[in-house]
């Protein structure tokens, strides 16, 4: 458990004065709870019992101030250590953010969205609330329960070690109970993950779900997983609520227990008659009641410490998680020559490429086509270093790409997807996306350059238009123009078209063919296209087939060859004339 906790201190560390506040506070806690029996003692015994009004006064005055100091160093403790965790928790969700985004495409493709969302939001969430209602009062408990402790030896010995017989058996109850609560919140955590990848998947498709009459096997679905994170969760509660019962009927007993001795005590034909005073009792039962608190509300609090663990299991298996692309080189792409040589790539055992070679000179243009699976998008993610283990040699003018930081490759290579991706925000925003440079003369650039500024005027605000999620406010086409303007802001050197104009409606593609004529003649330019204006523009086309180069030329050249070229361009669908 110590373990566990000790993986927080790299992002708590910025904040141990405000730690060290809340632990100074811890013993002053501890003294005035364990002063207020001893308070309580004198007051009976040298102000009730002798009738001293005087001195019952100024203890109650004294009594009364110790209340207040102890309620004021509380809440120092709670409000400092939680503002620490808070500020702890902050730090580390950024940097399980830039972790995730950092990490390979691979790593991605295996993953499910909403299990990762999970595990950047609720599992914080959680693990801020068992820090700050479990761990951090847990250890104030410990602290009253030591001061307690003393308090009652100090009364009397022989009635402390009474009380103290149960703590070894509460120990071991703890303990026992510890495990099963372990393992029953991380199967709930796990189950949970499992339900919101499900809830987004549902969300993203709702459309896809209604059309398809599809509604009643998707809340179906929806409620076996949600059955399964209740019975998962009831584990737990079930665990917990025992735990609490066991030590609750533990704690009685052995108040009852020291009563029934301390009577004896009391009783005429006891030897030790005489020895335990009226403030003695009370104090020594006050004590009693303080002392097994603590250990009630410790057993109570099991389940958030086993939250608090599991989350951090979670979120460090996350942390942990190494598939990070490779590449420290700082590199300048000033040209834009683009050579393949024998390059071979696996998706696990199935190898995707097998033996690819070309080479494109700067400023010149490549086609990718050939039928869906035969790796066309494997080379450009390749060249994007969104993947890495691949075999042979990948160089950008001259430079092997495996030795240079993605972020400063990324930096020159611009990918213009199949798949648009809009976000909630200004249109502004969704053609910068924060990055250095592209202010507002390279953002109309952009769209002067694929003949976009038309429309973006006549949009409310203009650049200010909210875009909804997903360009839900947007017509296809436009959604493509600004993907498209996206890419050229950072003025590229390489340029990659992944499908970009698979989607887009004549007139608009006329525009970005036209900005391509105009405005790419002098960059590096990547098209995997199923249009055949589009991939008759440029000057080598290579058509691959089962992660083979099979053929290379112009779009005359291929025609005359008569091979899987012409076939494809024959094929009615495959191209649209």
């Amino acid at each position: 458990m110590i373990r566990d906790l000790g993986k927080l201190w790299p992002w708590l560390r910025q904040y141990r004065h405000l730690v060290l506040v809340a632990v100074c506070l811890v013993p002053a806690i501890s003294g005035m709870q364990a002063a207020l029996p001893l308070i309580l003692r004198a007051t009976i015994d040298h102000g009730i019992i002798p009738g001293d009004l005087h001195y019952l006064a100024w203890m109650g005055i004294t009594y009364l101030g110790a209340i207040f100091f102890e309620y004021a160093c509380r809440t120092g403790q709670t409000v400092t250590a939680a503002w620490a965790t808070h500020q702890m928790i902050r730090s580390m969700r950024e940097s399980v953010i830039r972790h995730v985004l950092g990490l390979s495409a691979s790593f991605h493709d295996r993953s499910l969205s909403g299990a990762l969302v999970t595990r950047a939001t609720s599992e914080f969430d959680n693990l801020s609330e068992s820090l700050n209602q479990g761990v951090l009062t847990s250890i104030v408990d410990l602290a009253v329960l030591a001061g307690c402790m003393i308090g009652m030896l100090l009364l009397d010995w022989r009635l402390a070690l009474t009380a103290f017989v149960m703590i070894p058996v509460l120990i071991l109850v703890v303990r026992g109970f510890s495990k099963g609560l372990r393992d029953s919140m991380l199967s709930a955590r796990k189950h949970l993950a499992a339900l919101n990848a499900y809830t987004q998947e549902c969300l993203y498709g709702a459309a896809t779900i209604k059309t398809l009459n599809a509604a009643p096997d998707a809340a179906n679905r929806y409620e076996r997983l949600n059955d399964t994170y209740r019975n998962a969760q009831m584990r737990s509660v079930v665990l917990d609520a025992a735990m609490f019962a066991v030590l609750d009927g533990f704690s009685a007993m052995t108040t009852g227990l020291v009563l029934w001795l301390a009577i004896r005590h009391l009783a005429p034909d006891s030897l030790m008659a005489g020895t335990i005073s009226a403030g003695v009792l009370v104090a020594f039962v006050q004590y009693v009641q303080q002392m097994f608190e603590p250990l009630k509300q410790l057993g109570n609090k099991m389940a958030m410490l086993q939250g608090a663990f599991t989350s951090i299991d979670r979120i460090f298996g996350l942390l942990d998680t190494k598939e990070i692309i490779p590449g420290d080189t700082t590199f300048e792409m000033r040209e834009g020559n683009v050579s393949f040589s024998n390059v071979t790539f696996a998706y696990g055992q199935r190898d995707v490429l097998q033996g690819v070679t070309f080479d494109l000179p700067a400023g010149k243009s490549l086609a990718l086509v050939g039928p869906t699976g035969s790796g066309k998008s494997t080379i450009i993610k390749l060249l994007a270093r969104l993947y890495d283990g691949y075999r042979g040699s990948i160089t950008i003018d001259g430079v092997e790409i495996s030795g240079i930081s993605p972020t400063t490759l990324r930096q020159k290579v611009a990918i213009v997807p199949q798949d648009i991706v809009l976000f909630d925000g200004t249109l502004r925003f969704n053609i910068s996306l924060g990055r250095d440079g592209v202010d507002d003369h390279a953002i109309n650039r952009a769209l002067e350059a694929v003949c976009a500024s038309d429309f973006i005027t006549k949009l409310p605000g203009g650049l200010d238009f909210h875009v909804r999620e997903q360009g839900a406010n947007l017509s296809h086409g436009q959604r493509q123009l600004i993907v498209f303007a996206r890419a050229l802001a950072t003025n590229p050197t390489l340029i990659i078209l992944d499908e970009a104009t698979s989607s887009v409606d004549p007139d608009s593609e006329r525009r970005v063919q036209e900005a391509i004529e105009s405005m790419l003649h002098e960059r590096t330019v990547i098209v995997i296209a199923h249009r055949l204006s589009t991939v008759a523009r440029c000057g080598q086309i290579l058509v691959i087939k089962g992660g083979r180069v099979l053929e290379r030329g112009s779009h005359a050249d291929l025609i005359s060859a008569n091979g899987l070229y012409r076939k494809l361009h024959d094929q009615p669908g495959t191209f649209l004339n």
